[in-house]
């Protein structure tokens, strides 16, 4: 989840990014899990220092103060009393938001995200309602930084980006064995925190997730998927930018993670802000359903004058970056990022294999 605000903000799937789907566009919502929304509601409505209404929501949990928030709804740290203690993030959905294709949405997801456990994906506790019907969760507290934040503030060697991402992809591959494709990773939606055992990384946010099983969703939900396009353009793979979603599998994570490694090893996406600004949303997506990305050789040698900061970050002269991208490393990435799925790592433990064995 969103960490403590203290830190900086960590962006999610419903805040306002200039190249995230949202907005007045024909996109669709920010869907939750599908958990049973029946829990009772007995707790009135507290305030914090600032003034602001905190809402209703059961006794076991005491709001604490907001975290965040976005277009959808506010997000939350709270302390948990029954049936242990703890601190987890409460996301409350904003009135107006809870259709009934997105509550038949969430139903779909619920069995598959209920059977997640893995060190590298926040856990998803509980669900409910709060005393004025809006539906909210209650999920694992992350106190990290999103994945480049953290990358940049502690000047990880390629190598331990490296490492860092392998496990990433570990989390991945679980949610893939378990039914389910993320559809919005990204730096953002994974939170890294420090352990005594070194950093470890959080995959949160699965409010655009898909079960893979079509069995589990029903004709309704289906229906909502048509021509509808969910992510955030930088990180969106081909599948995704066009308008049948419901042909999209777990290669689509793939992409993603190969837009995310990319990012790690030279400091930006294949596709910058400027150029999506430049082209329009529309354009972007045509490139990025027709087009292979620039190959990370190429792309770095565009990226003055920001060289010196990128190697900076990552503790190496600019001959060793070349040096290490080029070849293998490279071949790696591209491979990920192929607009051919089936030219693709078939599945998220084989792209950590090969970033493994380099």
């Amino acid at each position: 989840m969103p960490k403590d605000p203290n830190r900086s903000p960590a962006p999610s799937s419903d805040s306002n990014h200039e190249d995230d789907f949202s907005g007045n566009q024909s996109f669709p919502d920010d869907p939750l899990p599908g958990f049973d929304l029946t829990a009772p509601v007995s707790r009135q409505a507290v305030s914090n220092d600032a003034g602001h209404s905190l809402p209703s929501i059961p006794d076991k949990y005491q709001l604490i103060r907001q975290l965040g928030q976005g277009g959808m709804g506010e997000i939350y740290l709270a302390e948990q009393s029954v049936p242990i203690r703890r601190q987890v993030a409460i996301k409350v959905i904003r009135s107006g938001k809870n259709s009934q294709e997105m509550i038949a949405r969430f139903d779909a997801e619920r069995q598959s995200l209920a059977l997640m456990s893995h060190p590298n994906i926040a856990t998803v506790f509980d669900a409910g309602l709060t005393s004025d019907g809006n539906q909210f969760f209650a999920m694992e507290y992350v106190s990290g930084t999103p994945l480049d934040e953290f990358c940049r503030t502690h000047q990880l060697s390629i190598e331990n980006r490296l490492r860092l991402f392998i496990t990433i992809c570990d989390g991945v591959s679980h949610a893939h064995q378990k039914g389910i494709i993320h559809r919005d990773l990204k730096p953002g939606n994974i939170l890294v925190e420090m352990t005594e055992s070194g950093p470890r990384a959080k995959i949160i946010d699965f409010g655009l997730a898909k079960a893979t099983d079509q069995s589990k969703i029903s004709e309704e939900t289906i229906s909502t998927e048509l021509g509808q396009i969910v992510g955030t353009v930088r990180y969106l793979s081909p599948e995704q930018a066009g308008l049948n979603s419901i042909d999209i599998d777990t290669r689509s994570d793939i992409y993603s993670l190969g837009v995310i490694l990319y990012e790690l090893l030279i400091g930006d996406t294949p596709l910058d802000g400027d150029s999506i600004r430049t082209k329009g949303i529309l354009e972007t997506l045509q490139v990025i359903r027709n087009s292979d990305p620039m190959p990370l050789t190429a792309r770095l040698r565009t990226s003055q004058p920001n060289l010196e900061q990128v190697c900076r970050e990552r503790q190496v002269t600019e001959a060793r970056l070349q040096q290490l991208i080029r070849g293998d490393l490279e071949c790696i990435v591209m491979k990920a990022l192929s607009v051919d799925r089936q030219l693709r790592y078939q599945t998220a433990s084989q792209f950590a294999d090969d970033a493994r064995q380099f």
